[in-house]
């Protein structure tokens, strides 16, 4: 097996479990369902649907699987991307060299964002050639 496939798998499967402690606490957190504000929950449940959603097109690159349409992942690359960039700027307020957090987690999701890029981009031989952009 490539060992460049099998850290894809590893890499899927820590995402796929960090996933899945963040949902616990996102769900099971009394005090923020009730004290918190409703649009902002709203927004953290879009963009939880977009991440699970994403982690199919992690999953489909790491496996070679076709998941949707190759519209449908140009528009979920490009939101995560818009998401990131706001999220960079309006959460940290400009100071995100200082800010450990803010490091770990663009080390963390780099691979992400990649792997998206190139299942949506670059895999064309997945998708067909009718979807050469």
């Amino acid at each position: 097996m490539n060992k460049k496939i099998v850290l894809w798998e590893v890499y899927f499967w820590f995402i796929f479990m960090c996933f899945i402690s963040v949902l616990g606490f996102l769900v099971f957190d009394e005090e923020d369902i009730l004290l918190t504000n409703n649009y902002s929950r709203m927004f953290d449940i879009f963009f939880l649907m977009v991440i699970i959603v994403s982690s199919f097109g992690i999953r489909g690159y790491t496996y070679k699987k076709k998941y949707f349409s190759k519209e449908i992942w140009i528009f979920f690359f490009f939101l995560i991307l818009v998401d990131s960039i706001n999220y960079l700027f309006f959460e940290y307020n400009y100071v995100f060299l200082k800010n450990t957090s803010y490091l770990f987690f663009s080390i963390v999701l780099f691979p992400w964002y990649f792997a998206l890029y190139k299942y949506t981009f670059k895999m064309n031989e997945l998708w067909g050639n009718y979807h050469n952009y």
